[in-house]
């Protein structure tokens, strides 16, 4: 986790920080119509994937579009907001660095809507057609693991669990994991959670934690990960270890390429798809409402209180995985 400062920057430094913010890792796309500028979180595959996807449909209508990459400091993502609004930005998009520094992201943008994203805010800080988040029921996803493990074990009355979770204080790793728990509780067997650990949606450290974990010699049914690329992580562990997989389930969450392909391998039992298209096409159509001065009731999935535009997850396992690749 981002620790905040809370000393006053010296001038000189925040006039460094609103340079970067300004020049550094930007997108550019069209000119006319809502101008949208998206904070994210950090660079990288992940979340410049998001910039392009977001990007491009901003373009398809008519938006203009620019983003910034925070690299993980909250100083950095406040100073793009500013920025970025001195340029003229009619609604900002933002992945938060933490959900700590919501207030100040909203302080920064002035009076100009924000559309959160990849991490939710407290609902505190959400106000109807103003600061929205869009994303999917993160709870969702941990429900629907917790689902398959019961069915795969119906005939158990005792579950042996590891849980590889992403980031301490991300939205998605406390939803994932509150729904996979809430739901292996509520059956009435005995849910033993043998190793639980953060491995930050990372595949080489949920390597290395399962590899801790397996050198203890305590026994596993299932390695329930929030992510899939710590579920690969786990699988590869076991693997490594010389510990036979066959009687384990794997279990992420986002049905990602690599996941999917996990599956179809025989590798990974399960995944949630996170429909990442439809967050995109959504979150551009919420922020283009809120620029123009609309709500967002007209859109699927939009909550009745106008804080929320939630989408659905899908299961997928062997059976549909050729759906998702």
């Amino acid at each position: 986790m981002v620790k905040r400062t809370k000393a006053l920057l010296l001038p000189m430094a925040v006039s460094a920080l609103l340079l970067t913010a300004g020049c550094q890792n930007k997108d550019q796309a069209g000119s006319g119509g809502a101008k949208i500028y998206y904070t994210a979180i950090e660079s990288g595959d992940y979340y410049e994937g998001w910039a392009n996807q977001l990007k491009e449909q901003a373009e398809t209508n008519g938006y203009s579009f620019d983003a910034g990459y925070a690299e993980n400091s909250v100083e950095t993502q406040v100073a793009q907001v500013k920025s970025a609004l001195e340029e003229g930005t009619d609604v900002f998009l933002c992945g938060l660095v933490s959900p700590d520094i919501a207030a100040e992201i909203k302080a920064a943008a002035g009076d100009t809507p924000v559309v959160f994203i990849n991490n939710a805010p407290p609902e505190g800080q959400l106000v109807k057609d103003s600061y929205i988040y869009v994303a999917s029921d993160e709870f969702m996803a941990g429900q629907y693991q917790a689902e398959y493990i019961l069915e795969k074990f119906a005939a158990k009355d005792e579950i042996n669990v590891v849980i590889l979770k992403g980031p301490k204080d991300a939205s998605g790793t406390i939803g994932r994991t509150e729904g996979l728990k809430q739901t292996l509780g509520s059956s009435g067997k005995k849910i033993n959670y043998v190793f639980e650990d953060n491995a930050n949606w990372n595949e080489d450290i949920a390597k290395e934690l399962t590899g801790m974990f397996l050198k203890t010699g305590r026994q596993a049914d299932c390695v329930a990960a929030n992510n899939d690329d710590m579920a690969i992580g786990a699988v590869a562990a076991f693997e490594e270890a010389g510990v036979s997989t066959d009687s384990v389930l794997f279990l992420g969450v986002d049905a990602s390429a690599g996941g999917c392909e996990a599956i179809a391998g025989g590798k990974m039992d399960f995944t949630v798809f996170q429909p990442m298209p439809a967050q995109i096409e959504t979150a551009v159509k919420a922020a283009a409402n809120l620029a123009e001065g609309k709500g967002t009731g007209d859109i699927e999935g939009a909550s009745d209180d106008g804080k929320y535009i939630l989408l659905p997850f899908e299961k997928v396992d062997i059976n549909n995985v050729a759906e998702y690749q």
